[in-house]
């Protein structure tokens, strides 16, 4: 970024400034160049529903949390590099909207997924899907098969 405001940026007194005096002057301003974090942005809509389905269920038994299924997924790309994306923040402002960036979640290239879930004394073990050969539909139609047999068999009628 330094770089690229150095060259589209007159000096005062010389007709081009050096990359170095634009990072000397925005570390004197107090921004220093960090990578940005990545994170879901979460819009007011989102907010107003994680209150709602809090508000539902907060009287909730042991025993209704019990038929729960808690679980996460995290996708991890085989290829793709850092990309030396950088932005300028000073102190605090970490999770600021303009220092942040939301996750592209349809970039090419080879990746796995890791899926694992848990609930009431039982704990799913790791499954590890390749998605270069399958798609998200086949992913989520295999993973609700799974969650369905789990279900059935940690809960028989």
């Amino acid at each position: 970024m330094a770089t690229t405001t150095a060259r589209v940026t007159p000096g005062m007194h010389n007709p081009s400034i050096s990359a170095q005096t634009v990072r000397n002057r925005l570390r004197e301003a107090g921004l220093m160049a960090c990578r940005p974090v990545i994170r879901q942005v979460l819009t007011r809509h989102h907010r107003q529903q994680h209150r709602l389905w809090a508000q539902t269920h907060r009287h909730w038994t042991r025993q209704d949390w019990q038929k729960v299924l808690f679980h996460d997924e995290s996708r991890f790309c085989l290829t793709r590099g850092d990309g030396r994306i950088r932005v300028y923040q000073r102190r605090n402002e970490r999770y600021t909207e303009a220092c942040t960036l939301e996750p592209d979640r349809f970039e090419g290239g080879g990746s796995i997924m890791v899926w694992s879930g848990a609930m009431c004394h039982s704990i799913i073990g790791l499954s590890l899907l390749s998605l270069q050969a399958i798609s998200m539909l086949c992913v989520t139609e295999k993973t609700s098969s799974f969650l369905m047999w789990y279900f059935l068999q940690a809960h028989p009628a």
